[in-house]
């Protein structure tokens, strides 16, 4: 009876084992699907203004020129890199500079502020101002301004959309980000 008691606890043990063994990549798979989950259910219904045209700030219009790489668009414009941009960009990033024009149209005028702006990723992820050639700035109406937003961005990023005061939602385009 000793071997027959011996056979049945050694039995038990090898699955177990294959049970443990499928729950970490089981735990993997439900994590996945729930960040995936998340990202889909986060995603803005309403669809964001096309790149060059006009969306609605508090006090005006908002629109954007251009976005391309800053080391570009500072070798363009023949300018010196502020020191804010100087350092080293994260590993499989870039930073990106979104050339902004705001108009106010409200007699009350426009507010800006660059701290209000920041780009969505896919998923949700926001990356904001690392860098803006205005802070801040106060326009009345008729007023037109343009500055210079400084972004680091994933080098593989899809689906960039510049987020503003008043929810404005204004799409960046994919040549500047698609490769890198």
């Amino acid at each position: 009876m000793t071997t027959q008691e011996a056979s049945t606890t050694t039995a038990a043990p090898p699955a177990r084992r294959r049970r443990r063994r499928w729950m970490p990549p089981a735990l993997f798979l439900l994590a996945l699907l729930l960040v995936l989950g998340r990202g889909l259910l986060s995603a803005e219904d309403e669809p964001s203004t096309m790149l060059g045209a006009s969306g609605t700030v508090p006090g005006g219009l908002a629109r954007l020129h251009g976005v391309m790489p800053y080391t570009e668009f500072a070798a363009l414009e023949g300018r010196e890199v502020p020191a804010e941009l100087a350092g080293d960009v994260p590993r499989g990033a870039h930073q990106v500079v979104v050339l902004l024009e705001l108009t106010a149209m409200d007699p009350d005028g426009l507010e800006f502020t660059a701290d209000d702006y920041a780009v969505d990723r896919l998923g949700g992820r926001r990356a904001p101002v690392v860098w803006a050639s205005s802070a801040a700035a106060s326009l009345a109406q008729g007023e037109t301004m343009q500055t210079e937003l400084v972004f680091e961005v994933p080098d593989k990023a899809l689906e960039l959309t510049l987020e503003g005061a008043g929810d404005v939602r204004l799409s960046m385009g994919t040549d500047h980000h698609s490769g890198g």
